[in-house]
């Protein structure tokens, strides 16, 4: 019996050897299932985060490049806009200044003649054969007759004489003269001499009175029309010659040398720069102010003047004689010294000179104090010849110094006027 058994009981411990074999071969095929499925996920997390850093760098880049477009057309827009408005600030003030109020009176005079001149001859040419008619009815002249064909330059030469009278007044009033009363009188006679005879024309066509009333209202309309259109040329530029352009409403109108309309000097690269690091740095002397040029009207004495300066001539270079050699020097006398050149003789010698245009013997305004200069200024401000809001570049061109010390001296005066009102 033991034979028997002993066979199965072997056969059942190596069974259960191999059965946990195989289960221990299972638990570690799990666990390399499971590692390798963790390790899996974790790279796809991995690839994911990657990509999505890589869009978000993108996304990044992309705005940066928009913002960086955004700024550059702002920056355009900006430059544009400021040159645009400092262009029309500068037009808004010439268009206020005197000189171009009477500048405007002065086209607006010319424009007047343009337009109406024509007027007058189409109302003329509309009278023509009226005046014609009426002259030839008055003297009896035929088709046949060389007086027929004559008259038919009578209205050209009554218009002609009107327009010349219409533009030569237009001439004396932009001068500052006036035309006389009685060549007034020989245009309007032209006038009524045109419509008086088309009235002699419009007479002669037969029917009833009603019929010859329109022929001779219809004959009228050319001389009535050109002798209208004549008034209205007149009357037009009566208007022009009374609008005074240098006021208004009593008030003066600012002139182009007093105001700031000079455009901005264009930003050299770099001097911002330049100016941060050497803002600790001690000032540099002011250059040199132009002088401010002398501009009409100059007042004196309560008349507007125009000075006459005489163009100066630059002095001609002395010729020069050839070196000599020591053989000839005892020949010929040393050359003397070249003369020096003449002054130029003032056109306007004799004449009396303005007191504003008198060169006094006084030092440089560079080199005079501030509080000199603020003083100077506060006695211009006082007479009168300088507003006392007037900008810097009215005070540079009134003191003759750059732009900064106007600018400085323009605070002290201020702070000065101040102190003293407190």
């Amino acid at each position: 019996m033991s034979r028997l058994r002993r066979p199965a009981e072997l056969a059942a411990e190596e069974l259960a050897d191999v059965l946990g074999r195989e289960r221990q071969a299972a638990d570690v095929r799990r666990a390399d299932e499971l590692e390798r499925t963790t390790a899996q996920a974790a790279h796809e997390r991995a690839r994911a985060d990657v990509a999505v850093s890589a869009r978000l760098a993108e996304l990044e880049r992309a705005e940066i490049q928009a913002a960086a477009s955004a700024d550059a057309e702002l920056a355009r827009m900006y430059r544009s806009a400021l040159a645009s408005g400092e262009r029309i600030r500068i037009q808004a003030g010439l268009s206020r200044s005197a000189e171009a109020r009477a500048l405007r009176l002065e086209r607006l005079r010319g424009l007047n003649l343009r337009v109406l001149v024509p007027v007058l001859a189409g109302f003329a040419a509309w009278s023509a054969t009226g005046v014609q008619a009426g002259a030839a009815r008055l003297m009896a002249a035929t088709p046949a007759s060389p007086m027929w064909w004559a008259l038919w330059l009578l209205e050209p030469v009554l218009i002609g004489a009107v327009v010349w009278v219409i533009i030569a007044r237009a001439r004396l009033a932009s001068a500052g003269g006036r035309l006389a009363d009685a060549a007034e009188r020989i245009a309007w006679g032209c006038l009524g001499t045109s419509v008086a005879l088309n009235l002699i024309a419009g007479s002669t066509e037969g029917g009833t009175v009603l019929t010859m009333a329109g022929a001779m209202l219809a004959h009228a309309i050319g001389p009535v029309g050109a002798a209208a259109t004549a008034h209205l040329i007149g009357v037009v530029d009566s208007s022009i010659s009374a609008a005074d352009p240098w006021t208004e409403r009593g008030e003066r109108v600012p002139r182009l040398a007093e105001m700031d309309l000079r455009p901005p000097a264009p930003a050299v690269p770099g001097s911002t720069a330049q100016s941060t690091i050497g803002s600790s740095a001690p000032a540099a002397p002011e250059p040199a102010a132009p002088a401010p040029a002398s501009v009409w009207p100059v007042p004196v004495d309560g008349r507007a003047l125009l000075p006459i300066v005489a163009r100066p001539k630059a002095p001609s270079a002395p010729a020069q004689s050839p070196a000599r050699t020591g053989d000839d020097q005892g020949e010929h006398p040393a050359p003397k010294a070249p003369r020096k050149p003449r002054p130029a003789t003032r056109p306007n010698k004799g004449a009396r000179v303005p007191a504003a245009l008198r060169a006094a013997a006084e030092p440089s305004p560079r080199t005079l104090p501030d509080d000199v200069l603020a003083g100077r200024l506060a006695a211009l401000v006082q007479s009168g010849d300088l507003a006392s809001d007037a900008p810097v570049r009215a005070v540079q061109a009134a003191l003759g110094i750059g732009f900064d010390r106007a600018k400085r001296i323009r605070a002290l005066a201020e702070s000065a006027a101040e102190a003293v009102a407190a």
